[in-house]
């Protein structure tokens, strides 16, 4: 680190995706709205989107070519409508998607929720999906779902059948009329997911997926391969640093469904709810929550309330706000302080720091592998 400072001050990189929205990212930069639909707000050094450092020209790849990419990648998510339904590559798949893959490395990654979070994550098991199928009471989704379910395939076979294929016998419009049986986040997403992917046989994916509602800081861990679209809903994500995605369904895009449903492990037991640690800071009002999942590419940590608090970092970190102010100082160079507000976050070396501020600090590092 001796060729540049501890704390750098960066500015994260907005991607306009159509399922993003008009004013969450908008607002949190203090505008009132977006001429384009803002989907993501990146903080790291990808080739894809490396952050810019201000008052300079560089952006944040380049300088972290003196030591190598960050093993991890930070973003906000304003997700106002559905992503695709899409798996990630483990590291031991790369050989095999040699054609396809942007890079050399897998994408696990875990979501925070900031508002109620909807999303598709994982695979239901035999006997949701069979209880599921028996209380929607339609019974082109006996046929198609149940009766091979109950004859021995499975359901990376059903969706076989499903995904990619146009309706030609009017099963999406009974499946419609028939989701009145279901409760109320099954009934209303089963119908916007029709409406939008019709003709397509897709949305009866949500059928066979677990539908989960996460509460604001409320998180989970999806690790490679598990099978996921996110719905709707603003949240912290932390990855490893690779753009490897290999969608399945629900979109308008191309899909890769040979290598969507060869990557697809049939388990409802691969995400995983990361409880974080909580502990109260000193005498102010403030408080730290720890998520540390099962790997070492990224660990997640947000300082909350009004925070006084000297830190220690033990790997590159970068820190961003989602509301609120903060000021991160080198205590060896107090001249060299970062304000962390908005789409302005901090690039931080391993060392001793001093935050103050009031709100929401986002914390992410990673030792890589």
């Amino acid at each position: 680190m001796s060729s540049f400072s501890s704390v750098i001050p960066i500015r994260g990189i907005v991607k306009n995706y159509t399922w993003g929205s008009f004013q969450t990212l908008a607002e949190h930069r203090g505008a009132q709205s977006s001429k384009e639909p803002e989907a993501e707000l990146w903080f790291g050094d990808s080739p894809h989107g490396p952050a810019l450092l201000l008052n300079s020209a560089q952006t944040l790849d380049q300088l972290t070519e003196e030591f190598g990419p960050l093993p991890f990648l930070a973003k906000i998510l304003a997700v106002e409508s559905p992503l695709s339904l899409q798996v990630h590559p483990a590291l031991s798949d790369l050989r095999a998607l040699e054609r396809v893959k942007r890079d050399d490395n897998h994408k696990p990654e875990m979501i925070v929720a900031l508002s109620q979070f909807d999303a598709l994550i994982g695979l239901a098991s035999k006997e949701e999906i069979l209880a599921l199928v028996e209380r929607l009471d339609s019974e082109h989704a006996k046929r198609i779902i149940a009766e091979p379910l109950l004859m021995g395939s499975s359901v990376i076979e059903i969706l076989d059948h499903i995904l990619g294929v146009e309706d030609r016998l009017d099963i999406l419009e009974e499946v419609i009329a028939k989701a009145r049986n279901l409760n109320a986040l099954h009934q209303g997403w089963l119908h916007e997911l029709i409406t939008l992917y019709a003709p397509n046989l897709d949305p009866l994916a949500l059928l066979l997926c677990n539908l989960v509602r996460l509460a604001p800081g409320e998180s989970v861990y999806l690790p490679p391969r598990c099978i996921h679209a996110y719905l709707r809903g603003t949240a912290i994500e932390a990855m490893a640093n690779s753009d490897n995605v290999i969608r399945g369904g629900l979109t308008k895009k191309p899909i890769d469904k040979k290598n969507f449903l060869a990557l697809l492990k049939e388990s409802n037991e691969m995400s995983e709810i990361i409880t974080p640690t909580y502990e109260l800071l000193g005498a102010t009002e403030g408080g730290v929550r720890h998520w540390q999942p099962p790997i070492e590419d990224f660990a997640l940590s947000e300082f909350h309330g009004v925070i006084n608090q000297r830190i220690h970092v033990a790997n590159f970190t970068i820190a961003f706000a989602w509301r609120g102010a903060f000021v991160i100082t080198a205590p060896a160079s107090k001249s060299i302080s970062v304000t962390v507000k908005g789409d302005n976050g901090a690039f931080v070396a391993p060392g001793e720091y001093q935050v103050n501020g009031e709100g929401s600090l986002w914390v992410v590092t990673g030792k890589g592998r």
